[in-house]
């Protein structure tokens, strides 16, 4: 795909337990050089004391993946997921408790100067790029349901009525039969006004597409757009409701200045909600 003009990324994230007592969903960005952004969510299973090791640990394996050689190629996407699976099998090795532990992961790598990104994941965790009120692109999902519907047993809109949605086939550190990520064939042109969501199946499964769009179109800015997304999650959460968690992202024109393309306060930490 052909460059686009270069943008600037406002982004917002929650991360809430649910209606669990705790959270086993993690995520981070890291940057390089004010060039390139990660951006990376995973959710653990494992129970406590071990989902919520598995997600931290693949999240941090990515971004020190990333670090090591920042380059903007799904070359970096797949050694991010690579290292975060081997950092996940090792300390399923290093402690018995530890030992069933797995994650998901999804990444979304982005260039300020081409104004262009690259999507993977692992699991059924997911990255959607909004323009407008459409999904123009979203990655898929490693489930025995998303294995159903590519083989046209199973119809596609029905997917969150399946009662096997949440069985996966591949994921971190539960991938015996090597199966590979999903990583973008092409980097995805982004545009102002373009909006990206990262988030768990804690998010997607309570609420369809049509109603991720409009709160993504309706939105005046990444703050409205991160609570709006919640409170519709929170209304539909009930006792035992999975934990969920998002990035959200907003495309903007870039600034005069090529050292002005992050703005501040655009690097807003994650802080967890309690």
């Amino acid at each position: 795909m052909s460059n686009s003009d270069p943008i600037r990324i406002e982004a917002a994230s929650f991360s809430h337990p649910g209606g669990r007592d705790y959270n086993e969903d993690f995520l981070g960005d890291c940057e390089a050089v004010g060039a390139l952004r990660l951006f990376v969510l995973a959710d653990g299973a494992g129970g406590q004391g071990g989902g919520d090791v598995a997600s931290q640990t693949a999240v941090m394996a990515a971004q020190a993946a990333f670090r090591q050689l920042p380059a903007f190629s799904t070359d970096t996407l797949s050694r991010c997921i690579q290292q975060a699976n081997e950092a996940i099998v090792e300390k399923q090795k290093a402690e018995s408790r530890l030992a069933h532990m797995a994650s998901t992961v999804v990444l979304l790598l982005v260039s300020y100067q081409r104004g262009q990104a690259l999507l993977g994941n692992l699991g059924d965790s997911r990255c959607y790029i909004f323009r407008g009120h459409q999904v123009t692109v979203l990655t898929k999902d490693h489930s025995l349901v998303q294995r159903l519907i590519d083989e046209g047993l199973y119809p596609a809109a029905k997917l969150r009525e399946h009662p096997q949605r949440n069985v996966l086939y591949a994921s971190l550190g539960a991938n015996r039969d090597r199966a590979q990520p999903y990583l973008s064939e092409e980097p995805v042109a982004i545009k102002p006004g373009d909006g990206v969501l990262l988030c768990s199946d804690g998010v997607w499964e309570l609420l369809e597409d049509t109603l991720l769009c409009e709160l993504h179109a309706s939105s005046a800015n990444v703050g409205a757009w991160r609570d709006r997304l919640a409170a519709a999650v929170q209304a539909c959460t009930t006792a035992g409701q999975d934990n969920y968690s998002a990035y959200v992202l907003r495309c903007l024109p870039a600034l005069p200045s090529d050292e002005d393309t992050i703005p501040p306060g655009a690097r807003a930490g994650w802080v967890p909600d309690i």
